[in-house]
């Protein structure tokens, strides 16, 4: 096992993807910034926002915002800092028991509807790429990933495999688990 803290861990992992959100780098993010988010990834694999991939995707943006939101805005202004987005990651996904499954589930599988372009069930290691990309992953980064996620080692990603993978990343405090290099290795 890694040497380094569970909690450390953690707010590593949250903090990189608040950098994914925080685009401009003001240090806080709120409601428009997730769905500019969401546009990046439509754009990414050239889906309009009111198709039903890109509209299922948004509204899986949408209701992961609400949860984290009301775990989250201590003081009101509807905007998320760093310490409100980690203290609302852990309280909407990780201490509540049914957070996850509630919200990431339907996120994850939205997601996996707009990476899977040929329409085969499964996420291949380009799609991921492409879907990596968005985030300013390498495609050396995203093809080891890649293999590290593909668990029953099909070359394809399932759905619950990608989910797998976000359980790991986003609530998980093993250094070792393979869900940590869902965004490229950690540092």
């Amino acid at each position: 096992m890694s040497v380094i803290s569970e909690d450390s861990l953690l707010d590593q992992k949250i903090d990189r993807c608040f950098g994914h959100i925080d685009t401009a780098g003001r240090g806080s993010v709120d409601h428009d910034d997730l769905l500019t988010l969401g546009t990046r990834l439509l754009a990414q694999f050239g889906e309009q926002p009111t198709s039903p991939r890109g509209t299922r995707l948004m509204l899986g943006m949408t209701e992961f915002w609400d949860a984290l939101y009301a775990a989250a805005d201590t003081d009101g202004d509807s905007r998320l800092s760093l310490a409100e987005y980690r203290a609302g990651m852990k309280g909407a996904f990780i201490a509540s028991a049914k957070g996850f499954d509630t919200t990431f589930r339907p996120l994850t599988e939205a997601i996996c509807t707009l990476l899977d372009t040929d329409g085969d069930g499964e996420v291949s290691a380009q799609e991921f790429y492409d879907w990596q990309k968005t985030f300013g992953v390498g495609r050396n980064e995203s093809q080891a990933a890649f293999q590290a996620l593909d668990t029953d080692g099909s070359g394809a990603l399932s759905v619950t495999e990608l989910l797998a993978a976000m359980r790991e990343y986003y609530t998980g405090r093993d250094a070792d688990a393979p869900g940590n290099q869902l965004y490229g290795p950690l540092i």
